[in-house]
């Protein structure tokens, strides 16, 4: 029994118990290091589960310092390959999957160790990886303890160090979470004036900064949750007043490097704005960037989906607003009844303004027009660049311009803005985004018989000279004699605007008529028709006339007969085949067949007698029925039958394996 227990004691302690992991040793060490317990494999996952002695150590206030330290601050250049990197990344997992009993440890101390990250480190200077660690340790404390961390930030005011810290992706992503406020007790910051905050911000940083861009992805964001944020009046206000939008536009002309986030930042807005008044345009908000680890994907505007702050009561509230505690837009219900009255207003705002500097970016375009382009190496050849400038310009013209709105569709009539970007696209022939904003401005023209739309249209046939220019494009693209290689990349587009300009065409007699007038158009018809035709031919030539039965309706449409009658021109014999039924009944016997005659009667084709009817009928498909089974199928010899068969030796030495004794047992028979 001695002898046993000390077997036992060598797999395990005394009397059998099991092993102390080094972990549960290290824990039972007077004074153990935060340092040993991260070295530890098993330590995130025992405190994941809650281990009393390891949430007991890792909750006194020296531990938290350290942990908080390894968060967010620097090491020094002579620390550990630990101390760098395994050390921080514990740390944060250990914040991460905290157990409600170290949660309820951490304290104003603790707190203030971990939100100094914001203001002791230069905002030039800021580490991004311990930015990101700091980002998500916060994010996970605000996700358990949102309160409290609300009340927190609210009582240190540190709207200014986010902003000044905005160039850093982890921050912006945390900042876009604070302002993402369902109801009044979770704002946190002030939010009259952020909007214009935001944007001394942007104007303050280079275009090469990171903050422009990150500044557009928090609007974007807050803006996808409309349906949610509790300040999306205040927000729908400062974003499409007069001042922001002055501002972009002139930063485009001030700054010519930073037009594409400018345009950016501009066009969200729009599409966010406008969402809701044309189905079209709501499509591009499903695409609009935004900071996709903060919140559920970006949900559609509707158009009466924001209440109006020139109604009494809401005017009201926001007046007593300014004595509450946080100083923040309470929460409304953004279905009122003057809601869709209050957002047109807005929009028309927005849209006047935009509208007001299309001179500015008609001289944009114009000059883009005059210089000479630069050039891209292409498997095509050099080709001339479009540059980031025009295609954003156009872009946002585009953009206006389908949301249908008079005000943009006079300001594009009366600045000619049509035939500058019909010149645009023609010139840039590789420039794929570039195409589809010219169709979409011109589908938008297209899309209407009012009297506004067909002056747009007659500006675009008569001084665009659209038409001419499809004609040239079309019969250029018949000569081009390198099939594998495609001559320009819009003529899809052309294809396209074509069918709808006929179609325009169609119900507007002077339309009709200017179209007809033009020489070659005719020809561009019969291209499209020809087009036309093949797309809507089925794959693989259609469906064969004997099959057609197997669908699930018999009824043959009048395409179905023209499609037979066009298989049979182009095949007759394949035609004559299908409709005699050749394919559909085939033999069981083919001796029966080729002892009639040397000549084959109606219905026999090479001594296959396609009307053979086996005792239940005939026989579809070549199968016979023979005691109860299939029949097996017999191979057809392509030769006259009674020559066959009279010339047939089976003793010859080309006489197939078996032959000889199949006629000795015929003979025999």
């Amino acid at each position: 029994m001695q002898e046993g227990g000390s077997f036992w004691a060598t797999f395990g302690g005394a009397a059998g118990a099991p092993e102390a992991s080094a972990l549960e040793k290290l824990l039972k060490t007077p004074g153990c290091s935060v340092e040993a317990l991260l070295d530890e494999e098993e330590v995130i996952q025992e405190f994941k589960t809650g281990n009393p002695s390891l949430v007991a150590r890792l909750s006194e206030p020296d531990a938290l310092k350290v942990l908080m330290d390894f968060i967010t601050r620097e090491p020094s250049p002579e620390a550990s390959s630990a101390r760098c990197f395994r050390y921080p990344f514990v740390a944060v997992e250990l914040m991460t999957c905290a157990p409600g009993k170290f949660l309820d440890a951490l304290n104003e101390e603790a707190m203030d160790h971990l939100w100094s990250f914001l203001s002791t480190t230069t905002p030039s200077k800021v580490n991004p990886v311990l930015a990101g660690y700091f980002s998500r340790t916060a994010t996970a404390l605000l996700g358990k303890q949102r309160k409290e961390i609300l009340d927190y930030i609210r009582r240190k005011d540190q709207l200014e160090e986010f902003l000044r810290r905005i160039h850093l992706r982890s921050i912006a992503e945390l900042f876009a979470r604070l302002l993402s406020a369902e109801n009044q007790s979770q704002v946190v910051f002030q939010t009259n004036d952020l909007m214009m905050r935001l944007m001394n911000r942007w104007q303050e940083q280079d275009a090469d900064s990171d903050a422009q861009e990150n500044i557009t992805l928090v609007i974007a964001e807050l803006l996808s949750q409309k349906d949610s944020l509790c300040w999306i009046e205040d927000l729908t206000q400062q974003l499409t007043s007069p001042n922001t939008v002055r501002f972009l536009i002139d930063h485009i002309f001030t700054r010519p490097s930073g037009v594409p986030p400018a345009m950016s930042l501009l066009t969200t807005v729009i599409l966010h704005t406008a969402a809701g008044l044309k189905d079209g345009m709501t499509e591009a908000c499903a695409s609009t960037p935004t900071l996709s680890p903060l919140s559920p994907h970006a949900t559609m505007m509707n158009e009466e989906d924001v209440v109006s702050l020139d109604e009494p009561a809401v005017a009201e509230a926001a007046a007593s607003r300014g004595a509450l505690s946080p100083p923040s837009t309470p929460q409304t219900t953004l279905r009122s009844a003057t809601s869709e009255e209050w957002m047109e207003r807005r929009r028309a705002t927005l849209m006047r303004e935009v509208a007001g500097h299309f001179p500015r970016l008609r001289d944009l375009l114009d000059n883009s027009l005059e210089e000479a382009p630069q050039e891209m190496t292409m498997p095509q050849g050099s080709i001339p660049a479009a540059g980031g400038t025009t295609l954003e310009v156009i872009s946002l013209i585009s953009t206006v311009a389908r949301s249908g709105l008079d005000v943009i569709l006079e300001a594009v009539l009366s600045n000619q803005l049509l035939p500058r970007c019909v010149e645009v696209f023609f010139r840039h022939p590789w420039s794929n985004l570039l195409h589809n904003s010219v169709k979409q401005l011109l589908l938008e023209v297209l899309s209407g018989g009012d009297s506004l739309r067909q002056q747009l249209v007659r500006q675009l046939l008569k001084e665009a000279r659209l038409a001419e220019r499809i004609v040239s494009e079309y019969a250029a693209d018949a000569q081009w004699k390198k099939q594998r290689h495609e001559r320009v990349g819009y003529m899809g587009h052309l294809f396209l605007l074509s069918c709808e300009l006929q179609d325009y065409g169609s119900r507007c007699p002077e339309v009709g008529e200017i179209l007809a007038s033009t020489p070659g158009w005719p020809d561009v018809l019969a291209r499209i028709d020809a087009t036309q035709k093949v797309h809507r031919e089925q794959l693989g030539g259609g469906v064969p006339a004997s099959d057609r039965g197997l669908a699930s309706s018999n009824v043959v449409s009048q395409r179905e007969k023209e499609e037979a009658t066009e298989q049979s021109a182009a095949c007759p014999s394949w035609s004559q085949r299908v409709s005699g039924g050749y394919l559909s009944q085939e033999p069981t016997d083919l001796q029966v067949a080729c002892q009639d005659s040397s000549a084959p009667p109606p219905g026999v084709m090479n001594g296959l007698d396609v009307h053979a009817e086996g005792p239940e009928g005939p026989m579809p498909n070549g199968q016979g029925e023979h005691d109860g089974q299939p029949a097996p199928r017999e191979l057809a010899v392509d030769t006259e039958p009674e020559e066959a068969f009279d010339s047939f030796d089976p003793g010859s030495p080309t006489a197939p394996r078996g032959a000889e004794t199949q006629g000795t047992s015929q003979s025999n028979g």
